[in-house]
């Protein structure tokens, strides 16, 4: 979903890169981690406000499938509804926490459905999680379509939680307009609003509605539970914070396998949502054959899916497997989410040379520094 992307970029901005230090000794730091917050996936500071920590619980507690009373508008018009409500998703992985809902009616034979994805990725500026709900429909019930989101444009609303009243308040954002402008223009139309109440439970609902296009959901919500989130044990558990290995083949995590060759010992790995670092020895034979691997996969990958690659010729792939020499290089050892008490230092390469990666369109990738004398490796992968 390109609007959806292209806001939840401006969360995304906000994180700021810690600055690294340039000795040449090797620290243990301690981090200051919010325990509830890494319970619920997130690496973040002590310092980070947990007013949405219940939110994140409630919407965490409301995964599975649940039966809905609800009334859509359209104008001063009011229809009673009952359906199915599907809920997915959870705080854990990605770069943000999201959940989805998909409320469909009627019960026996749904005809029509309307999709919300709330979003919330945080800012670090202000140490507390921003909210966004997107909302599709109402649109024609296909549960193959719905799978891949429907292709109509959404309304995008910003969130506020009101933690004692267990409430979120949902309003659109519109774009500024021109200074002086005062032509009467879309965003002169009153602002569709409502308020969504999220119980410790999981059960939501919908009320205080205002200004709702046709077909909206503006009261009503959860009646009782009738199916269990479905259960993947074989998820494998995402990485976050500092960590040690002697193999690359000890780890689990898909997104860093994915980077860090299985060969590679003594690692040092710094994870958190939106990326990591590692630092490694491997041998110039193993590190040129992954390198290999890397490239072609993603000759599979790209003809499999090329709109999500960057295309690159045959002569730049080949350039990318040979390298360029930039002598000296001292890792700058950062992440967007972990605060340490002192600075991490890694081991510089002496005779470094940079390798890159394939890159996805939207940037994700990695990039290699590697010495063949002493056969030390880093590399910094973006998750994007």
């Amino acid at each position: 979903m390109k609007q959806l992307i292209a806001i939840a970029t401006m969360f995304l901005c906000s994180a700021a890169l810690l600055p690294s230090s340039r000795q040449a000794v090797a620290q243990t730091p301690e981090s200051q981690v919010s325990a509830e917050w890494k319970a619920l996936g997130w690496t973040l500071p002590k310092s980070f406000s947990p007013d949405k920590i219940a939110l994140f619980k409630g919407l965490n507690a409301a995964r599975g499938t649940w039966s809905f009373k609800a009334e859509t508008v359209d104008g001063d018009t009011t229809t009673a509804r009952t359906g199915k409500l599907v809920i997915t998703g959870g705080s854990q992985g990605g770069m943000a926490s999201t959940w989805n809902l998909i409320w469909s009616w009627p019960v026996e034979n749904p005809q029509h459905a309307i999709v919300e994805n709330i979003v919330a990725m945080p800012e670090y500026q202000n140490q507390q999680f921003g909210l966004m709900l997107v909302r599709f429909g109402p649109v024609n019930y296909s549960e193959a379509q719905l799978e891949q989101k429907p292709k109509v444009l959404p309304t995008i609303l910003m969130g506020q939680w009101d933690a004692e009243k267990q409430t979120v308040s949902w309003t659109r954002r519109g774009l500024p307009g021109k200074q002086g402008n005062k032509a009467v223009t879309k965003e002169d139309v009153p602002a569709p609003a409502f308020e969504m109440v999220v119980t410790r439970d999981g059960k939501i609902s919908i009320q205080n509605s205002e200004n709702l296009p046709a077909g909206q959901i503006s009261m009503g919500g959860a009646t009782a539970r009738t199916g269990e989130a479905p259960q993947k044990p074989e998820e494998p558990e995402f990485l976050t914070g500092m960590h040690r290995f002697q193999k690359g083949s000890e780890l689990s995590d898909p997104r860093i396998m994915r980077y860090l060759p299985a060969e590679a010992t003594d690692i040092r790995l710094i994870s958190d949502r939106n990326g990591h670092m590692a630092h490694y020895r491997i041998s110039a034979e193993a590190f040129d054959t992954f390198l290999a691997r890397v490239w072609e996969r993603y000759r599979k990958e790209r003809a499999a899916e090329p709109k999500r690659w960057v295309d690159y010729s045959e002569a730049s792939i080949t350039a990318a497997l040979k390298g360029s020499p930039v002598g000296r290089y001292e890792p700058r050892v950062r992440s967007t989410e972990i605060i340490f008490d002192k600075p991490i230092v890694w081991e510089p390469l002496e005779n470094a040379t940079s390798y890159e990666g394939p890159r996805r369109r939207s940037a994700a990738g990695a990039t290699y520094y590697f010495d063949r004398e002493t056969g030390i490796a880093c590399h910094e992968a973006g998750y994007w």
